[in-house]
């Protein structure tokens, strides 16, 4: 017989997958789920960060944002934890905005920024016309993150 704990941090890590109306209000909603899973994990704060600004990029500058539209939330619990957020496409590339002076960022613009602060590595895959796939990879042997040294991949 095992422990609560070694049943809940088995040897398979934990997936999930989740399907979002792409409306400011799911955004909360999306942020929560995902605060949920990581309880007591003492990055469940991070997480919920990550989600909340992967999906709100993800409805504010995709078609996920239109009338009909969504966003997908892929999240895997292991000591290297994979958060991911699906958009329909149909903006922009994502892009991480530079901290350098005459670099700030119009509207905003510090979601991804913040992200690959928060994240051991991020990365992005996918085009305009089938949608963006944003993915954070966060190292829950580690406490809660300020500012960390991290990778950052930016794969289309």
């Amino acid at each position: 017989m095992c422990s609560p704990s070694e049943w809940m941090w088995g040897a398979d890590p934990m997936r999930w997958r989740r399907v979002f109306h792409g409306r400011p209000d799911k955004v909360g909603e999306a942020r929560g789920f995902a605060a949920t899973l990581f309880a007591g994990s003492g990055r469940e704060g991070d997480v919920a960060i990550v989600v909340a600004e992967l999906a709100t990029n993800a409805v504010r500058h995709s078609r996920s944002g239109g009338s009909r539209g969504w966003f997908g939330l892929e999240v895997t619990l292991a000591d290297i934890s994979y958060i991911a957020v699906t958009d329909l496409g149909g903006g922009c590339v994502p892009t991480i905005r530079s901290e350098a002076p005459g670099c700030e960022p119009r509207e905003g613009g510090y979601g991804l920024l913040t992200v690959s602060k928060l994240a051991l590595a991020m990365g992005i895959h996918g085009s305009p016309g089938e949608g963006f796939t944003v993915w954070a990879d966060i190292d829950l042997r580690r406490g809660a993150q300020g500012n960390s040294t991290q990778a950052v991949s930016l794969a289309s």
